[in-house]
Order: C-alpha cells, then sequence, then structure tokens
C-alpha cells in the first residue's frame, strides 16, 4: 500500500471533526472583518479552507464505500491497524478473535493491502487525485511524509493487543 493510501485510511476516523474544524476556521475568517489583510486575501483563504473540505467530503465518503465492500476480519484488521478506535475495539469487536495464527495474519493484511490498494485506484483516488486534492492541506502531506520514514501513525495510549483464537500464536504474544 502506498504512504499517501495510509495517510487516507490514517485521518479517516477524525474526518468529521476535521471538517467541523474546517467549518469553524470559515467562520472564524468570516467574522474577522477589522484584519490587516485585504478582503480579496480573506476570500481567499476561505475559498482553500472550502475546497479543503470538500476534499475531505469526498473522501469520507469513498472511504465509507470502500469500507462496506469489506468483510468483517477486514474490517478488524483494518480498525485494528489503522484506525484504533476505542469505542469501535470494545464495542463492536468486543470479543472478537481472528481465526488465524500470527503469521496468517500478517499475510492477510498484505492481502488486505492489496485489495485496498485496488479499491482506492478503482475509486479513482491515486496519488495525482491526493496531491491535487491535498497538497494545500498541511498535516495531510506532513502525515504523508511521516509515513515514508516510520510506517505508522496509531496513537500508543489506544494500543490492544491482536486477538487470534490459534493456541501457539497466544502463547508466543505471552
Amino acid at each position: 500500500m502506498k504512504d499517501y493510501q495510509k495517510a487516507m485510511l490514517y485521518v479517516y476516523p477524525r474526518i468529521g471533526k476535521i471538517i467541523r474544524d474546517i467549518d469553524g476556521m470559515v467562520e472564524a475568517q468570516a467574522f474577522c472583518c477589522f484584519g490587516t489583510e485585504s478582503c480579496e486575501k480573506t476570500a481567499e483563504r476561505i475559498a482553500g479552507y472550502m475546497c479543503a473540505k470538500s476534499s475531505f467530503v469526498i473522501l469520507k465518503g469513498a472511504l465509507e464505500n470502500i469500507l462496506s465492500r469489506l468483510t468483517k476480519d477486514e474490517r478488524y484488521m483494518l480498525e485494528y491497524k489503522y484506525f484504533r478506535r476505542r469505542s469501535k475495539l470494545e464495542g463492536e469487536f468486543c470479543g472478537y478473535a481472528l481465526d488465524c495464527n500470527e503469521r496468517t495474519y500478517f499475510r492477510r493484511q498484505a492481502r488486505l493491502s492489496e485489495k485496498l490498494n485496488a479499491s482506492f485506484l478503482h475509486e479513482g483516488m491515486d496519488e495525482a487525485w491526493f496531491t491535487g486534492n491535498f497538497s494545500h492541506v498541511g498535516f495531510m502531506m506532513s502525515a504523508k511524509e511521516n509515513l515514508r520514514g516510520r510506517g505508522s501513525m496509531t496513537d500508543k495510549r489506544s494500543v490492544k493487543g491482536l486477538a487470534c483464537t490459534n493456541a501457539r500464536a497466544r502463547a508466543r504474544a505471552e
């Protein structure tokens, strides 16, 4: 999977908050009439925020479409590797365990990465699309660059151990 695809997956759980924050920035810019900038510069900034918002709305819709086609095992693997939402791991996936050992888990993750890559490209979300929509969004470009070196952006506080039903895998994990 490409770095830009990983960045889109890592940001997915936070898209709703990002959209609300952009709305707040647009409102603040609109009410800020006593600035030292010209109206034209302020309008350009607001237009940039609105473009970023529409890109996130499109991204959210496309990702929800892609995720709706995945199996429960695949959604669990995505949740575990990219999203790490405690509410989902303790809610929808409470007590859920993959019926495989750790070695098979990593093979399944590789197949899932290939499937997601194909889904992103099928939706028209290639690297040129990402750059065209998010090159002006600093934190998205930073996320892409961070992934190039580290490979992960999950919050360390919400780490949950991998749940496999295979006894040998459980013994190795302990």
